[in-house]
């Protein structure tokens, strides 16, 4: 006999852990100020990660211990298509005849359904949902500081699709902190179904020539060498054209874009999608900012980020960050039509309810 234990029917299971919640209502509340992080992190030889998300543990008893155990979740009742979660092996508990496993990179705001499958029998099934107001930062092992996009709330009132745009760091495996395992692989490539790879970083010139993560993804060597301030000028601007010209392309989603730790040239170009997708001024600054839970980054103590937005208010004044950042792609050169069908592309109505692609 298969009971399950956890977590209860109709439970809310969240994506964040503790820790980033915090981070989250500190930012909102005005109470991170410069060099008073609570949660920075000093990444060179730390182990710990405060950008990964929690896992959830899913748990249950069943009377035969020789069985082969399966942990299935879908989005639909009758589990015709199983959700392409990151689910760990079966494990044994400490107490006899209780198993678990933990699970990650659940949809926002989406009803789950969930059951055990142990030799010929299945259990009961339970659901749970997960809430709206969580960022989506997810696991692919050993590559840290990755995060969909999507999932949140324009000033519109419209939600920016998950499952389309990621950022992170990058994912090639040169012995150092991070980089793609063949578990991770499998998390990008299948389960994600990540299909294109931005490469920011000036320093992997000559590195590759198609992606770590596997020959059937797009690689796209873009890099930005001074990602601010340089987008002023022609230069800066080409590089900004050329991610542009990928990302205007409906078939090359889903998209990763990266630099090395995720945090200035990943940045940069998160602050520009999320002026593009029209993010409020306060979640763009804490996008950039939640990077903090892998390597301190502070808007406050970013100058590159202020004389950005300074230089934008000199010439655009009086208008929100996505106004700015808008005016800017488009007087350097950047075509509004292309950007607002790729908005209308990633935008979606705030009720919608997801299912697996």
């Amino acid at each position: 006999m298969i009971s399950l234990i956890s977590p209860k029917d109709g439970a809310s299971v969240s994506v964040m852990t503790a820790a980033q919640k915090e981070f989250v209502r500190r930012h909102r509340a005005g109470e991170l100020h410069d060099g008073d992080d609570p949660f920075r992190i000093i990444a060179d030889g730390d182990v710990t990660d405060a950008s990964a998300p929690a896992t959830a543990v899913f748990s249950w008893s069943c009377d035969d211990k020789t069985a082969l155990m399966t942990l299935e979740i879908s989005d639909r009742e009758d589990f015709s298509v199983l959700s392409g979660l990151c689910v760990s092996p079966v494990r044994q508990s400490a107490e006899d005849g209780v198993y678990f496993a933990g699970v990650t990179n659940f949809l926002l705001g989406q009803k789950y359904y969930w059951r055990v499958r142990a030799g010929g029998e299945t259990s009961a099934t339970r659901t749970f949902t997960t809430p709206w107001d969580d960022i989506r930062v997810m696991d692919v092992d050993f590559v840290p500081n990755f995060r969909d996009l999507g999932g949140r709330m324009t000033a519109s009132g419209r939600r920016v699709k998950q499952g389309l745009l990621y950022r992170g760091t990058f994912i090639d495996w040169r012995g150092e902190r991070c980089g793609l395992t063949w578990r991770g692989k499998n998390t990008f490539a299948r389960e994600l179904g990540i299909k294109t790879e931005i490469d920011l970083r000036i320093e992997a010139l000559g590195r590759h020539t198609t992606s770590p993560a596997g020959d059937g993804i797009r690689y796209e060597f873009i890099p930005m060498e001074n990602p601010f301030g340089g987008t002023f000028n022609e230069r800066g601007m080409g590089e900004l054209r050329k991610i542009f010209d990928v990302l205007f392309d409906p078939s090359a989603y889903p998209v990763y874009f990266h630099c090395h730790s995720g945090a200035d040239r990943t940045g940069f170009l998160g602050i520009v999608l999320d002026g593009v997708l029209g993010i409020p001024d306060d979640d763009i600054r804490l996008n950039y900012n939640f990077t903090s839970l892998y390597e301190h980054r502070n808007w406050d103590e970013c100058d590159d980020a202020k004389g950005y937005f300074g230089y934008l208010d000199e010439i655009c004044p009086g208008r929100t960050m996505s106004e700015q950042v808008m005016f800017h792609l488009t007087e350097y050169g950047i075509d509004r039509e292309k950007l607002e069908k790729m908005r209308e592309f990633l935008l979606e109505d705030r009720q919608r309810t997801y299912s697996r692609r």
